[in-house]
């Protein structure tokens, strides 16, 4: 099953996205889609931290009270899992939107075969995703591997950085848990302390990576010729891909 929820503060645009998403719906029972239907931003935050978040959020952005660019960073606090897509008259916010790793933008007004589009693109990203399990504070939290940041050593303890901006701390893994995931989406050592996420790379200056979150991780110099050739190599596949 795969759960969709819709926020715009204006009647007509709800009931058109509501109808879209139905036609695709029908289209594509595999997916076995249920959504629901939100006016505003307040009411979607309560929902999800009520009951969870949803596998896709469809988010207008152009919303009084809160734009749905701020609806998002939200979104992403209480359900790091959820994908957005951002639906909006103007193309403005298209640079803060792709910021918070938006699956889709798409501009009003839109065809169905467009909609289709975009959501297949989504919904074939979610499906991809290499899910782990971590044990935070009691709970199991499902995490996809492709939105670690990285992962920091610090003592006994092991912090995870998300894409969201969360941050989780578990005091212990699976020996084979940094086995299991090197090389897979971008991740690799660097040095004794972190295991980075290549993909959230945003600069390699020689001596640190820049972070997406603007963290600063050193690299020692005994690895920084090794991690050179693993960042050119990591966005030479992602091009030809």
């Amino acid at each position: 099953m795969l759960k969709i929820s819709i926020c715009d503060d204006e009647a007509g645009e709800r009931k058109k996205i509501a109808e879209n998403l139905r036609v695709y719906a029908a289209a594509h029972s595999e997916h076995g889609i249920e959504f629901d239907v939100y006016s505003t931003a307040d009411e979607m935050l309560k929902a999800f931290n009520r009951s969870g978040g949803a596998d896709i959020a469809l988010l207008d952005i152009c919303m009084p009270g809160m734009l749905g660019t701020e609806l998002a960073r939200d979104i992403l606090r209480v359900s790091e899992n959820t994908d957005i897509v951002f639906l909006t008259t103007s193309s403005d916010y298209a640079v803060d939107a792709f910021s918070l790793h938006a699956a889709d933008y798409i501009c009003k007004p839109y065809t169905q075969e467009q909609f289709d589009a975009a959501l297949e693109r989504v919904i074939a990203l979610h499906e991809k995703r290499t899910w782990i399990l971590l044990r935070y504070e009691g709970e199991l939290h499902r995490i996809a591997l492709e939105d670690i940041l990285y992962i920091e050593t610090r003592d006994k303890r092991r912090v995870f950085s998300l894409a969201s901006g969360k941050k989780l701390s578990v005091w212990s893994l699976p020996p084979e848990f940094r086995e299991s995931i090197m090389g897979k989406k971008g991740m690799t050592m660097c040095g004794s302390s972190y295991i980075v996420n290549l993909k959230h790379v945003r600069c390699f200056s020689g001596t640190d990576l820049l972070m997406d979150d603007e963290t600063l991780v050193p690299v020692p110099r005994r690895c920084r010729s090794e991690l050179k050739q693993a960042y050119f190599d990591f966005y030479l596949n992602e091009a030809r891909n």
